[in-house]
């Protein structure tokens, strides 16, 4: 088996790797064309961060010298600075939909 993918040439694995990325962006841009960016504009303030996040390790290569050591591994990675900025973003500004006294409610069941 590993004899019959090393002998894909080069090109082709380019090629279809080329192919496999543009599906995953079509597939992101597909995913954002359904979000509001009218009625809610934190959704474009949340898009714009983070992909302003994920593009970190390309611009900038030397920005974890900065940081702690331990977390290296966690922001070497443009996908998963982007990813975590967009649910932590997301929590804090589109958090849970509920009214006030719904999560009093919650948190009072919650003490019992």
């Amino acid at each position: 088996m590993g004899a019959l993918v090393e002998s894909v040439p080069t090109m082709v694995l380019g090629g279809a790797g080329l192919v496999m990325f543009g599906m995953v962006a079509a597939t992101g841009i597909r995913i954002l064309a359904g979000v509001d960016f009218a009625k809610n504009r934190n959704n474009l303030f949340i898009v714009a961060v983070s992909i302003g996040m994920g593009m970190i390790p390309l611009v900038a290569p030397n920005f974890k010298q900065w940081m702690p050591h331990d977390i290296h591994p966690l922001i070497e990675s443009g996908i998963l600075l982007a990813s975590l900025t967009a649910v932590i973003l997301n929590a804090f500004f589109n958090g849970a939909k509920g009214s006030v006294a719904e999560a009093k409610a919650a948190a009072a069941a919650a003490d019992h």
